[in-house]
């Protein structure tokens, strides 16, 4: 598949220029709400930045949850994490008050 394409060369790749093994690689994806395209980081394992549970995806775990369901991401619910004040947090706060002021959902 192209994700497992994207892992493979990606690890090569950052094998034979920085001499990184791949065991010492962490590759994770950052998709919406959070971020408004798809995009794979590939980090040492020591750096956390932007891996947190609420906002990075292990790329091996989309792997095996697509081949187990091709349509596993049209079932699944992903909760994420969203500062105050930021234009999408703005737009479901304003959202949830309107439901909560008018009883029913637009």
């Amino acid at each position: 598949s192209m994700l497992k394409n994207l892992q493979k060369e990606g690890l090569k790749a950052i094998e034979n220029i920085y001499g990184v093994a791949s065991d010492q690689i962490r590759i994770f994806v950052h998709y919406q709400p959070q971020f408004y395209h798809f995009h794979v980081h590939f980090t040492r394992l020591e750096n956390e930045i932007g891996s947190t549970v609420e906002r990075g995806h292990l790329l091996v775990d989309i792997i095996q949850n697509l081949e187990m369901d091709s349509s596993f991401y049209e079932k699944r619910t992903i909760a994420y994490k969203l500062k105050k004040l930021t234009p999408l947090h703005c737009l479901i706060d304003s959202y949830l008050n309107d439901v909560e002021e008018n009883g029913e959902k637009s």
